[in-house]
């Protein structure tokens, strides 16, 4: 398959996250959690953001062709005052269950691969707060 239009990509995305996952806040645009509303991080909220791409067929009339999109999943949490660290890893973690639960069981229109890659996690640093980032590799 070969994509024109990424902004689409993204938005397919956002959309069926959204739709797997009605009990979190799924946007395309990342914020500063500090400007996030508490319910928001208490529930969960992933930002989808794009990071490049590449890796196009590129042979004589496929120019630009085939090429892949690598999207960021950025979770951010928050537990409730007086918990212990631990509880913002369990939190994280309970969130990349769920990215990785849309991953292998839900198709997004349109798209014809969509692997889960590294991600990363804050380590118990800033409780209550917790955030974590699942790479994507988007074949377009």
């Amino acid at each position: 398959m070969s994509v024109n239009n990424h902004n689409a990509v993204l938005d397919a995305i956002v959309a069926s996250l959204a739709a797997a996952m009605p009990t979190r806040f799924v946007q395309r645009s990342l914020v500063d959690p500090a400007n996030a509303l508490a319910a928001q991080l208490l529930a969960g909220l992933v930002c989808v953001v794009n990071e490049g791409g590449g890796d196009f067929a590129n042979y004589r009339g496929r120019e630009g062709d085939l090429g892949k999109m690598d999207v960021r999943l950025v979770g951010f949490v928050k537990v409730d005052e007086g918990t212990v660290a631990a509880d913002v890893e369990r939190a994280e973690l309970d969130l990349l269950g769920s990215l990785l639960l849309w991953v292998n069981t839900t198709a997004v229109p349109g798209l014809d691969v969509v692997t889960p890659g590294d991600w990363t996690q804050s380590k118990q640093l800033e409780h209550p707060y917790g955030w974590l980032a699942l790479a994507l590799t988007v074949k377009t």
